[in-house]
């Protein structure tokens, strides 16, 4: 798929994100953080429920960038 501009990335995603982020630094958790091991590890649960969610948009913007010879600087 060849295309001269990137369109925006689907809404849907950037929610995900968004929401991945504010939990993980919000001191409000389901399982809190002062109790070990398991408080991490629902952090790290919810960021990786998160990137299997948007994994195929950012792939999808990878194939673009190679597709369009596209370097981040």
């Amino acid at each position: 798929m060849l295309f001269l501009k990137y369109t925006d990335p689907p809404i849907c995603t950037i929610i995900a994100i968004i929401s991945a982020l504010t939990y993980f630094v919000s001191p409000i958790d389901i399982v809190p953080d002062n109790i070990p091991m398991l408080g991490y590890f629902n952090n790290a649960a919810v960021v990786t429920a998160c990137w299997k969610l948007v994994e195929d948009d950012v792939k999808e913007y990878e194939d673009w960038r190679i597709a369009n010879n596209k370097v981040i600087e």
